[in-house]
């Protein structure tokens, strides 16, 4: 693995390297009982969550370097100072100290693996035999979603500080890796979530976009509190770069858990929108939040999110996920269809279900290209020619995110605007 720099500046400069995990037996070690612990509506497939999840990464290896966040785990788990100290914050999280030096001396491979799949726990008490549980450390269904526990803005990196207890082992594996990493370089971080000792405090990546390398918006959802997003702005105004923050208030609800549920950037000047909530009767409000000198100089409300990045000198073109048919918004929005990853302005990858979707980005002038035909024939994307790869997502989209929840971009050009 060569040395990646973090820097990431927008939502759609060229992708240089990006992290991905692919789903493994995790997956396998969820059943209909424990769905609902581990945040799921349903049970997946893993045979069909692999295989789409490889369209994915085969996409991706066509524009950028992409990192498996188990491996980069495994690599980690190289310095032994580290592999114990991670040791033994899982351990206590989960109270299960007695496992400590078991896993210390596990095989660094052996740990990565482990520490996504889940350590059975040996019923060798009265209290363990009744626990309903079978994980000492439970499996990470949710780790193939790596946007939600780490972010980054411009050269430094975020570690969320999760909204529920079964995401908060995703979130001190990849500290581990960005702290770590002896081929990650990043300038520190703003803020690690782990180290959190309040409940107010909540972020995570789903909720935050680096629009430009002075501008960000935050989502205040189910997942993001507003405590946290205060915390979070105030830790990257003092660290310097931003001044000015756009923060979007949206439903707590299971549809909108994140911002980027509802609005992705596609282009320079475009976004893809559930309109509902973005440009219709109840769209959500919009604060610009101005730093100055470190301190909040002044707090705006606007009516709306477009209204507010106006202000900001950023104008943008709304394209209507699910069209402008009520229902197909809906179900689209459900099924993450203004949910899109850009790789390049105007070279995004979203679902193929959402098709309603695909057809007001044709209309926007987005060439439609499947995932397979990318792949199996060796095209590229053209530089000027908007583009959307298609790939299949029915079951990974059943896991409540799409193509940018499943994406942690590590390094992007620098956007010409």
């Amino acid at each position: 693995m060569q040395k990646t720099q973090i820097s990431i500046d927008s939502e759609i400069g060229a992708l240089n390297a990006v992290m991905v995990h692919r789903p493994g037996r995790e997956i396998e070690n969820m059943t209909p009982a424990s769905a609902a612990e581990v945040l799921y509506d349903d049970i997946l497939n893993l045979q069909l969550a692999e295989r789409e999840h490889d369209q994915l990464t085969g996409v991706l290896r066509r524009v950028a370097d992409v990192y498996e966040f188990e491996d980069l785990l495994r690599d980690a788990l190289a310095d032994q100072h580290m592999k114990g100290l991670l040791v033994d914050e899982l351990v206590k999280l989960y109270g299960c100290e007695e496992l400590a030096q078991e896993l210390k001396d596990t095989e660094d491979a052996a740990l990565a693996a482990q520490l996504f799949q889940g350590t059975p726990m040996r019923k060798d008490s009265l209290e363990k035999f009744l626990n309903p549980l079978r994980h000492a450390i439970p499996p990470l269904p949710n780790a193939f979603f790596t946007r939600d526990a780490v972010m980054a803005v411009n050269e430094s990196v975020i570690i969320g500080s999760m909204a529920f207890k079964a995401r908060f082992a995703e979130a001190l594996l990849l500290k581990a890796i960005f702290k770590y990493h002896d081929k990650i370089r990043s300038d520190g971080f703003y803020f690690d979530g782990t180290a959190s000792t309040s409940e107010k405090i909540t972020i995570e990546g789903g909720d935050l976009l680096v629009l430009r390398e002075d501008l960000i918006m935050i989502g205040h959802s189910e997942r993001t509190t507003t405590r946290g997003i205060d915390t979070l702005m105030r830790a990257i105004a003092e660290k310097g770069g931003v001044e000015n923050f756009v923060v979007v208030e949206i439903p707590k609800s299971r549809a909108t858990i994140h911002l980027d549920m509802i609005f992705t950037m596609v282009d320079r000047d475009r976004c893809v929108v559930f309109s509902p909530l973005i440009t219709g009767m109840h769209k959500c409000r919009a604060f610009h939040v101005r730093y100055e000198q470190q301190r909040v100089k002044r707090i705006v409300e606007y009516p709306g999110v477009l209204e507010a990045l106006r202000t900001q000198g950023l104008d943008l073109k709304p394209i209507p996920c699910g069209g402008d048919n009520e229902l197909r918004q809906e179900r689209e929005q459900w099924s993450s269809g203004a949910n899109f990853f850009a790789m390049a302005p105007g070279h995004i990858i979203g679902f193929e279900h959402n098709q309603a979707t695909a057809e007001e980005l044709a209309k926007s002038g987005f060439e439609i290209v499947s995932a397979d035909r990318l792949i199996s024939e060796d095209l590229s994307l053209e530089p000027g020619q908007p583009t959307l790869v298609t790939m299949h997502g029915s079951e990974l989209s059943r896991g409540g995110g799409g193509c940018r929840c499943m994406t942690m971009p590590l390094n992007r050009n620098p956007v010409n605007w």
